[in-house]
């Protein structure tokens, strides 16, 4: 079989494509991946007809569909995430990603979207080259993000820890940030390496009405909070349920929406209870970019989260010493 890299073609996917994504999705990523519809061949359709999913597929031409990709477009928002990504492990090393990835990109920017972002693994660095070689920026990091089994790594001695990578299609207007004043060269640091502009807010009283959301995540141990507006009777509403994330999670993620002025005070609030700053979710003026949080419950060894460039180890030695801070 000829393996060379002129033997693969990439388009948008078929009907008849989608029949082979449920067995190289079973080759790949065994049987309980967690995006369901790549199971099921009509779902996959559905969801790419609906623009919740962009799918994109690598053809060989002998062997026929070896590889899948694609944009998550769950709220058809401006933002999509990059994944479901998978190559038949025979194809693997020839490129096919990136010939997928390059088609993927141009279909973002043909449905006019702003900006595109993926989480790569740490336990290896090749899918974080493949962003960099896409010009992507690491901004931030989401450390013991899952247990190892969810990753297929059968002797990885911890929870496995992602890099969010992220990438404008077309920038945006300047915004304030309203981060707190410790965290604004870091903050700043990652905005003007995506050639963003921002002005960082200075923090105002909580006041009015607040908007919070959360979800649990029984599989991977995880918990989730997101903070769209701060209020004055909001503090100890999070202080329960952040308990009650972490007395059954082993790690809890917390989003603070940063285009909310009261976003600094819950942000000093969070790390009061032993939360630490990983990173800078970007987004737009519209949108409105969120500062990321969180808090391990388990052990987590730093020298075993692999980087592939100098910004991304920038960002996770500043991410070790917020963790260390906090926990004083």
């Amino acid at each position: 079989m000829d393996i060379s890299e002129k033997a693969y073609t990439v388009r948008r996917l078929t009907r008849q494509d989608a029949e082979a994504i449920p067995s190289i999705t079973e080759r790949v990523n065994g049987p309980a991946y967690i995006h369901q519809e790549v199971y099921h061949p009509k779902a996959l359709i559905a969801m790419n007809e609906t623009g919740e999913r962009v799918s994109v597929v690598a053809i060989h031409e002998e062997a026929g569909v070896v590889g899948h990709y694609a944009l998550e477009r769950p709220d058809l928002g401006r933002f999509a995430e990059t994944g479901e990504a998978m190559v038949l492990p025979e194809h693997q090393h020839h490129h096919v990603l990136d010939k997928m990835r390059t088609l993927l990109e141009a279909e973002a920017a043909r449905i006019a979207l702003t900006g595109v972002f993926g989480n790569a693994v740490t336990h290896h660095v090749f899918s974080q080259k493949m962003e960099e070689r896409f010009k992507a920026v690491p901004t931030g990091f989401e450390l013991g993000s899952a247990p190892a089994a969810a990753h297929r790594l059968a002797n990885f001695p911890q929870r496995v820890s992602l890099v969010t990578y992220f990438k404008y299609l077309q920038h945006p207007g300047p915004a304030t940030v309203y981060c707190p004043e410790h965290h604004r060269p870091m903050a700043d640091r990652i905005f003007r390496t995506l050639g963003r502009e921002v002005k960082f807010g200075e923090p105002a009283a909580l006041s009015g009405s607040g908007e919070l959301e959360f979800s649990h995540d029984r599989a991977d141990a995880r918990g989730e909070i997101t903070i769209r507006r701060a209020s004055t009777d909001m503090i100890p509403q999070l202080r329960k349920l952040a308990a009650e994330l972490q007395g059954k999670s082993e790690v809890v993620f917390v989003e603070v929406h940063a285009n909310d002025p009261g976003a600094i005070e819950m942000c000093l609030e969070l790390e009061r209870m032993g939360y630490y700053f990983c990173g800078i979710e970007p987004r737009d003026e519209e949108d409105g970019d969120r500062i990321m949080m969180q808090i391990l419950t388990k052990p987590l060894d730093l020298s075993l989260v692999q980087t592939a460039d100098d910004m991304a180890r920038e960002l996770l030695a500043y991410i070790g010493s917020e963790r260390g801070r906090v926990s004083r």
